[in-house]
Protein backbone atom coordinates (compact mmCIF):
# COMPACT_ATOMS: atom_id res chain seq x y z
CA UNK A 1 0.00 0.00 0.00
CA UNK A 2 1.25 3.75 -0.57
CA UNK A 3 1.30 6.92 1.64
CA UNK A 4 -0.49 9.77 -0.59
CA UNK A 5 1.46 12.49 0.39
CA UNK A 6 1.12 16.45 -0.23
CA UNK A 7 4.19 18.82 -1.02
CA UNK A 8 3.51 20.79 1.52
CA UNK A 9 1.86 18.15 4.67
CA UNK A 10 1.69 21.41 7.10
CA UNK A 11 -0.38 23.55 4.82
CA UNK A 12 -3.96 24.33 6.69
CA UNK A 13 -6.30 23.07 4.50
CA UNK A 14 -10.32 22.80 4.35
CA UNK A 15 -11.57 19.22 4.98
CA UNK A 16 -13.01 19.30 1.90
CA UNK A 17 -10.07 19.04 0.04
CA UNK A 18 -8.99 15.90 1.47
CA UNK A 19 -12.45 14.27 0.02
CA UNK A 20 -11.68 15.57 -3.33
CA UNK A 21 -7.83 14.45 -2.74
CA UNK A 22 -9.43 11.08 -2.09
CA UNK A 23 -11.55 11.58 -5.26
CA UNK A 24 -8.42 12.05 -7.28
CA UNK A 25 -6.90 9.51 -6.04
CA UNK A 26 -9.48 6.75 -6.87
CA UNK A 27 -10.02 8.10 -10.13
CA UNK A 28 -5.84 8.05 -10.84
CA UNK A 29 -4.88 4.44 -9.08
CA UNK A 30 -3.26 3.11 -12.56
CA UNK A 31 -1.10 6.55 -13.16
CA UNK A 32 -0.09 6.82 -9.37
CA UNK A 33 0.41 3.43 -8.65
CA UNK A 34 1.02 1.97 -12.33
CA UNK A 35 1.52 -1.93 -12.79
CA UNK A 36 0.09 -5.23 -11.94
CA UNK A 37 -1.53 -6.43 -8.49
CA UNK A 38 -3.64 -4.72 -6.59
CA UNK A 39 -3.50 -0.96 -6.41
CA UNK A 40 -3.99 0.44 -2.84
CA UNK A 41 -3.60 4.08 -1.27
CA UNK A 42 -3.43 5.63 2.32
CA UNK A 43 -3.29 8.77 3.68
CA UNK A 44 -4.44 10.52 6.76
CA UNK A 45 -5.10 14.49 7.56
CA UNK A 46 -6.28 16.66 10.21
CA UNK A 47 -8.71 19.63 10.70
CA UNK A 48 -9.27 22.27 12.50
CA UNK A 49 -12.88 22.14 14.14
CA UNK A 50 -15.55 21.15 11.35
CA UNK A 51 -18.57 19.26 10.82
CA UNK A 52 -19.27 16.74 8.76
CA UNK A 53 -22.54 14.96 7.29
CA UNK A 54 -23.17 12.30 5.14
CA UNK A 55 -24.66 13.06 1.97
CA UNK A 56 -28.50 11.84 2.48
CA UNK A 57 -28.67 13.65 5.97
CA UNK A 58 -30.62 16.90 6.45
CA UNK A 59 -28.07 19.18 7.90
CA UNK A 60 -30.59 21.31 10.41
CA UNK A 61 -31.68 17.97 11.59
CA UNK A 62 -27.71 16.51 12.32
CA UNK A 63 -25.93 20.07 13.41
CA UNK A 64 -26.15 22.95 16.46
CA UNK A 65 -26.09 25.76 13.52
CA UNK A 66 -26.46 28.63 15.65
CA UNK A 67 -23.11 27.19 18.43
CA UNK A 68 -21.48 26.35 15.02
CA UNK A 69 -22.01 29.78 13.77
CA UNK A 70 -21.34 31.46 16.88
CA UNK A 71 -18.08 29.23 17.10
CA UNK A 72 -16.96 29.76 13.75
CA UNK A 73 -16.98 25.75 13.52
CA UNK A 74 -16.95 24.63 9.56
CA UNK A 75 -19.90 22.76 8.20
CA UNK A 76 -19.56 20.26 4.89
CA UNK A 77 -21.49 17.25 3.29
CA UNK A 78 -19.88 14.43 2.10
CA UNK A 79 -20.51 12.03 -1.32
CA UNK A 80 -20.21 8.93 1.25
CA UNK A 81 -23.36 7.82 3.61
CA UNK A 82 -23.27 7.40 6.84
CA UNK A 83 -23.53 10.00 10.21
CA UNK A 84 -22.82 12.96 11.26
CA UNK A 85 -18.86 14.23 12.63
CA UNK A 86 -17.25 16.54 14.67
CA UNK A 87 -13.70 16.90 13.34
CA UNK A 88 -10.50 18.62 15.63
CA UNK A 89 -6.52 18.28 15.49
CA UNK A 90 -7.33 15.69 17.80
CA UNK A 91 -9.21 13.36 15.21
CA UNK A 92 -6.90 11.58 12.98
CA UNK A 93 -9.04 11.05 9.68
CA UNK A 94 -7.90 8.14 7.96
CA UNK A 95 -8.30 7.56 4.16
CA UNK A 96 -8.21 4.63 2.26
CA UNK A 97 -8.33 3.85 -1.50
CA UNK A 98 -8.21 0.67 -3.69
CA UNK A 99 -9.49 -0.39 -7.11
CA UNK A 100 -11.57 -3.02 -5.96
CA UNK A 101 -15.61 -2.74 -6.09
CA UNK A 102 -16.42 -5.21 -3.99
CA UNK A 103 -18.15 -3.02 -0.83
CA UNK A 104 -18.71 -5.31 1.81
CA UNK A 105 -15.21 -7.04 1.47
CA UNK A 106 -13.30 -3.65 1.35
CA UNK A 107 -15.10 -2.51 4.06
CA UNK A 108 -14.80 -5.69 5.98
CA UNK A 109 -11.42 -6.14 5.62
CA UNK A 110 -10.03 -2.39 5.96
CA UNK A 111 -12.40 -2.49 9.65
CA UNK A 112 -10.64 -5.79 10.60
CA UNK A 113 -7.14 -4.41 9.57
CA UNK A 114 -7.64 -1.15 11.12
CA UNK A 115 -8.58 -3.16 14.70
CA UNK A 116 -5.77 -5.46 14.19
CA UNK A 117 -3.40 -2.53 14.38
CA UNK A 118 -4.89 -1.61 17.74
CA UNK A 119 -4.66 -4.82 19.18
CA UNK A 120 -1.25 -4.85 18.37
CA UNK A 121 -0.34 -1.76 20.82
CA UNK A 122 -2.20 -3.51 23.79
CA UNK A 123 -6.11 -2.14 23.14
CA UNK A 124 -9.12 -4.40 23.80
CA UNK A 125 -10.33 -3.35 19.89
CA UNK A 126 -12.66 -4.89 18.11
CA UNK A 127 -15.23 -4.15 15.23
CA UNK A 128 -18.90 -3.07 15.79
CA UNK A 129 -22.04 -3.03 13.98
CA UNK A 130 -21.54 -1.76 10.43
CA UNK A 131 -18.93 1.08 10.57
CA UNK A 132 -17.82 1.53 13.93
CA UNK A 133 -14.47 0.25 15.99
CA UNK A 134 -14.69 0.11 19.34
CA UNK A 135 -11.84 0.20 22.34
CA UNK A 136 -13.11 -1.39 25.84
CA UNK A 137 -17.08 -1.02 23.83
CA UNK A 138 -16.83 2.54 23.52
CA UNK A 139 -15.80 4.40 19.88
CA UNK A 140 -12.77 5.16 18.04
CA UNK A 141 -13.45 5.01 15.38
CA UNK A 142 -16.37 5.45 12.82
CA UNK A 143 -16.46 4.90 9.03
CA UNK A 144 -17.83 5.54 5.55
CA UNK A 145 -17.22 4.05 2.08
CA UNK A 146 -18.12 5.79 -1.13
CA UNK A 147 -17.93 3.61 -4.22
CA UNK A 148 -16.76 5.19 -7.63
CA UNK A 149 -17.21 3.03 -11.02
CA UNK A 150 -13.86 1.33 -10.53
CA UNK A 151 -12.60 2.28 -7.10
CA UNK A 152 -13.73 1.76 -3.61
CA UNK A 153 -12.80 4.72 -0.64
CA UNK A 154 -13.28 4.25 2.51
CA UNK A 155 -12.81 7.15 5.05
CA UNK A 156 -13.48 7.60 8.93
CA UNK A 157 -11.96 8.68 12.17
CA UNK A 158 -9.59 8.26 15.31
CA UNK A 159 -10.35 9.71 18.12
CA UNK A 160 -7.28 10.82 19.91
CA UNK A 161 -7.80 13.57 22.19
CA UNK A 162 -10.89 15.19 20.50
CA UNK A 163 -12.38 18.16 22.30
CA UNK A 164 -15.39 15.79 23.56
CA UNK A 165 -17.29 18.97 24.57
CA UNK A 166 -17.05 20.26 21.59
CA UNK A 167 -18.06 17.57 20.09
CA UNK A 168 -21.46 17.16 22.04
CA UNK A 169 -22.13 20.87 21.55
CA UNK A 170 -21.79 20.78 18.14
CA UNK A 171 -23.84 17.74 16.83
CA UNK A 172 -27.58 16.85 17.69
CA UNK A 173 -28.19 13.22 16.63
CA UNK A 174 -30.97 12.29 16.77
CA UNK A 175 -32.93 10.14 19.99
CA UNK A 176 -33.34 7.01 18.18
CA UNK A 177 -29.62 6.82 17.43
CA UNK A 178 -28.23 7.79 20.79
CA UNK A 179 -30.69 5.10 21.80
CA UNK A 180 -30.09 2.55 19.65
CA UNK A 181 -26.41 2.21 21.39
CA UNK A 182 -27.96 2.36 24.49
CA UNK A 183 -26.15 5.40 25.67
CA UNK A 184 -28.26 8.81 26.99
CA UNK A 185 -25.49 11.33 25.25
CA UNK A 186 -22.87 11.26 22.43
CA UNK A 187 -19.72 11.57 25.41
CA UNK A 188 -20.82 8.52 26.94
CA UNK A 189 -20.79 6.41 23.54
CA UNK A 190 -16.75 7.57 22.55
CA UNK A 191 -13.58 7.42 23.82
CA UNK A 192 -10.09 9.23 23.30
CA UNK A 193 -6.98 6.90 22.80
CA UNK A 194 -4.70 9.21 24.08
CA UNK A 195 -5.70 8.11 27.53
CA UNK A 196 -5.21 4.57 27.17
CA UNK A 197 -1.43 5.31 25.78
CA UNK A 198 -0.68 7.35 28.62
CA UNK A 199 -1.41 4.47 31.29
CA UNK A 200 0.20 1.82 29.34
CA UNK A 201 4.02 0.97 30.06
CA UNK A 202 4.77 -0.81 26.90
CA UNK A 203 3.40 1.87 24.62
CA UNK A 204 3.56 4.85 26.13
CA UNK A 205 5.23 6.73 23.84
CA UNK A 206 2.56 6.64 21.76
CA UNK A 207 0.18 8.86 23.78
CA UNK A 208 2.31 11.54 21.35
CA UNK A 209 -0.34 11.88 18.79
CA UNK A 210 3.11 12.37 15.81
CA UNK A 211 4.19 9.26 17.45
CA UNK A 212 0.72 7.60 16.59
CA UNK A 213 0.43 8.65 13.62
CA UNK A 214 3.77 7.54 12.55
CA UNK A 215 2.91 4.13 13.99
CA UNK A 216 -0.29 4.05 11.50
CA UNK A 217 1.48 4.77 8.39
CA UNK A 218 3.89 1.97 9.32
CA UNK A 219 1.39 -0.32 10.10
CA UNK A 220 -0.57 0.45 6.69
CA UNK A 221 2.29 1.66 4.28
CA UNK A 222 5.69 0.37 5.64
CA UNK A 223 7.95 -1.80 3.88
CA UNK A 224 10.41 -4.49 4.28
CA UNK A 225 13.51 -1.85 4.83
CA UNK A 226 11.74 -0.13 7.41
CA UNK A 227 10.96 2.82 5.35
CA UNK A 228 7.42 4.15 4.27
CA UNK A 229 6.13 3.41 0.54
CA UNK A 230 5.06 7.08 -0.16
CA UNK A 231 3.99 8.68 -3.35
CA UNK A 232 4.14 12.89 -3.34
CA UNK A 233 1.60 14.51 -5.10
CA UNK A 234 2.56 17.50 -7.22
CA UNK A 235 1.68 20.47 -7.65
CA UNK A 236 -0.35 19.82 -11.16
CA UNK A 237 -2.17 17.22 -9.38
CA UNK A 238 -3.18 19.84 -6.39
CA UNK A 239 -4.88 22.07 -8.82
CA UNK A 240 -6.63 19.47 -10.54
CA UNK A 241 -7.94 18.20 -6.61
CA UNK A 242 -9.11 21.78 -5.87
CA UNK A 243 -11.38 21.90 -8.98
CA UNK A 244 -12.95 18.65 -7.73
CA UNK A 245 -12.97 20.39 -3.80
CA UNK A 246 -15.24 23.26 -5.67
CA UNK A 247 -18.34 21.27 -6.38
CA UNK A 248 -18.16 20.32 -2.63
CA UNK A 249 -17.73 23.82 -1.77
CA UNK A 250 -21.41 24.67 -4.06
CA UNK A 251 -24.22 26.43 -1.49
CA UNK A 252 -26.80 23.61 -3.66
CA UNK A 253 -24.58 20.51 -2.53
CA UNK A 254 -23.87 21.86 1.23
CA UNK A 255 -27.78 22.77 1.60
CA UNK A 256 -29.01 18.95 0.10
CA UNK A 257 -33.24 18.82 -0.75
CA UNK A 258 -34.67 21.94 0.61
CA UNK A 259 -38.05 20.84 -0.16
CA UNK A 260 -40.79 19.87 2.77
CA UNK A 261 -42.33 16.89 2.43
CA UNK A 262 -45.57 16.86 3.74
CA UNK A 263 -45.24 13.26 5.27
CA UNK A 264 -42.00 11.69 6.75
CA UNK A 265 -42.01 8.36 8.32
CA UNK A 266 -38.62 6.69 9.87
CA UNK A 267 -37.04 3.54 10.76
CA UNK A 268 -33.94 2.00 11.80
CA UNK A 269 -32.47 -1.05 10.15
CA UNK A 270 -29.48 -2.95 11.84
CA UNK A 271 -26.72 -3.38 9.13
CA UNK A 272 -28.33 -0.33 7.11
CA UNK A 273 -28.95 2.33 9.69
CA UNK A 274 -31.46 5.31 9.99
CA UNK A 275 -33.95 5.18 6.71
CA UNK A 276 -36.60 8.13 6.69
CA UNK A 277 -38.96 7.89 4.09
CA UNK A 278 -40.22 11.92 3.08
CA UNK A 279 -42.78 11.69 1.18
CA UNK A 280 -45.41 14.47 -0.59
CA UNK A 281 -49.35 13.66 -0.19
CA UNK A 282 -52.00 15.47 -2.52
CA UNK A 283 -55.69 13.69 -1.99
CA UNK A 284 -54.48 10.75 -0.55
CA UNK A 285 -52.04 9.98 -3.34
CA UNK A 286 -48.67 10.05 -3.25
CA UNK A 287 -46.72 12.45 -5.68
CA UNK A 288 -42.72 12.49 -4.76
CA UNK A 289 -41.05 10.10 -2.72
CA UNK A 290 -37.05 10.41 -1.36
CA UNK A 291 -35.14 8.48 1.48
CA UNK A 292 -32.86 10.78 4.04
CA UNK A 293 -30.43 8.69 6.60
CA UNK A 294 -27.49 7.50 7.41
CA UNK A 295 -27.19 4.79 5.25
CA UNK A 296 -25.00 3.98 2.69
CA UNK A 297 -25.61 4.72 -0.73
CA UNK A 298 -24.37 2.42 -3.61
CA UNK A 299 -25.53 4.16 -6.49
CA UNK A 300 -27.79 7.22 -7.17
CA UNK A 301 -31.33 7.13 -8.51
CA UNK A 302 -33.60 5.09 -5.81
CA UNK A 303 -35.33 8.39 -5.63
CA UNK A 304 -36.81 8.43 -8.84
CA UNK A 305 -36.69 4.79 -9.01
CA UNK A 306 -39.86 5.14 -5.85
CA UNK A 307 -41.04 8.48 -7.03
CA UNK A 308 -41.82 6.56 -10.79
CA UNK A 309 -43.48 3.68 -8.95
CA UNK A 310 -45.39 5.48 -6.31
CA UNK A 311 -46.67 8.65 -7.99
CA UNK A 312 -50.53 8.25 -8.27
CA UNK A 313 -50.56 5.30 -5.57
CA UNK A 314 -52.76 5.81 -2.37
CA UNK A 315 -50.75 5.83 0.78
CA UNK A 316 -52.01 2.81 2.12
CA UNK A 317 -49.84 -0.58 2.98
CA UNK A 318 -51.57 -2.79 0.09
CA UNK A 319 -51.47 -0.14 -2.21
CA UNK A 320 -47.64 0.86 -1.70
CA UNK A 321 -46.69 -3.01 -1.46
CA UNK A 322 -47.90 -3.77 -4.83
CA UNK A 323 -46.59 -1.01 -6.73
CA UNK A 324 -43.02 -1.80 -4.92
CA UNK A 325 -42.79 -5.04 -5.46
CA UNK A 326 -40.74 -4.97 -8.81
CA UNK A 327 -37.72 -2.73 -6.98
CA UNK A 328 -34.73 -3.99 -5.84
CA UNK A 329 -33.28 -1.04 -3.09
CA UNK A 330 -30.34 -3.57 -2.25
CA UNK A 331 -28.47 -2.19 -6.15
CA UNK A 332 -29.11 1.38 -4.54
CA UNK A 333 -28.43 1.52 -0.42
CA UNK A 334 -26.81 -1.32 0.68
CA UNK A 335 -28.17 -3.98 3.00
CA UNK A 336 -31.35 -2.35 1.78
CA UNK A 337 -33.95 -5.38 1.69
CA UNK A 338 -37.53 -4.48 0.19
CA UNK A 339 -39.67 -5.61 2.84
CA UNK A 340 -37.73 -3.52 6.02
CA UNK A 341 -38.35 -0.35 3.01
CA UNK A 342 -42.01 -1.08 2.83
CA UNK A 343 -42.17 -1.17 6.41
CA UNK A 344 -41.10 1.87 6.66
CA UNK A 345 -42.57 3.81 3.89
CA UNK A 346 -45.89 1.83 5.26
CA UNK A 347 -45.48 3.55 8.62
CA UNK A 348 -44.60 0.21 10.71
CA UNK A 349 -42.35 1.93 12.90
CA UNK A 350 -39.26 -0.35 11.76
CA UNK A 351 -36.75 -0.91 14.69
CA UNK A 352 -34.68 -3.94 13.63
Amino acid sequence: MKYIQLPDPTAERRLVFYLAMEEYVAAHLDELLPGNGNKDAFFMWQVSPTVIFGRNQVMEAEVNMPYCKEKGIKLFRRKSGGGCVYSDKGNIMLSYITDTTDVQSTFDRYLETLSGYLKSVGLNAQRSGRNDVLVDGKKVSGNAFFLKPKSSIVHGTMLFDTDFEELQRAITPSEEKIKSKGVSSVRQHVTNLKEYFKRSAEFGKLADIDNFKHFLVSCFCGNAEGGIDTIVLTDAQIAEIEKIEAGYLDPDFLEGRNHAYSLVRKGKIAGVGEVNAEMDIDGGKITKCHLAGDFFPLQDGLDEVLTRALTGVSDDSTSITAALKDIHPEEYVSGLELDSLLKIICGQNLQM
